[in-house]
């Protein structure tokens, strides 16, 4: 069994979900008050046809099915990371299930560095982003850049800057 000279386990952060929650909320609410506004609603409101209104059942059902798929997506959601001898290991469940390994051998630098998730990946998740690379992110703003040999960049988020600083030095032989 080989040496893991790194592991790290991260979820999705509260303050992330509150505000996945709100996007959502108000999203629905304003989709909903446009709808309303457009199909004359507005007398209905308070009377017994506007609850019965198949329309509205059916826009009411699909705000709650959208809404529960946010939180039950940001509740699940897990980027794992692993760097053993000759190989780094990473996977962001449900969405990349298989572990993406990356080779030693591929690597010809990397950096721990501070990013902005929305300007420079547009959000949280697996991102591949043509000038930027691959990205890795489930929370925080710091993270490991790799660049590989084949010109690719390939970005992990970490709670854990230190730990994966020294476990890349002893990877890529700069520490015994």
């Amino acid at each position: 069994m080989e040496k893991i000279l790194f592991r790290e386990e991260q979820r999705c952060g509260r303050a992330r979900m509150l505000k996945a929650v709100g996007i959502t909320v108000v999203s629905g609410m304003l989709l909903l008050g446009y709808w309303f506004i457009r199909l004359g609603y507005n007398g209905k409101i308070f009377s017994r046809a506007f609850f019965i209104d198949s329309g509205f059942l059916v826009a009411i059902v699909l705000f709650l099915i959208v809404l529960t798929l946010v939180v039950v997506l940001n509740s699940i959601s897990l980027l794992r990371t692993r760097i053993k001898k000759d190989f780094i290991y990473v996977s962001y469940y449900p969405f990349k299930r298989k572990w993406e390994k990356i080779e030693v051998s591929e690597i010809f630098s990397y950096k721990i560095r501070k990013y902005s998730p929305y300007r420079e990946y547009s959000g949280y998740g697996v991102k591949d982003h043509r000038k930027r690379g691959q990205a890795y992110i489930i929370s925080g703003s710091t993270g490991l850049q790799l660049y590989l040999k084949d010109g690719r960049k390939v970005l992990i988020g970490t709670q854990k800057t230190q730990a994966i600083a020294y476990a890349m030095r002893k990877l890529m032989g700069e520490e015994k």
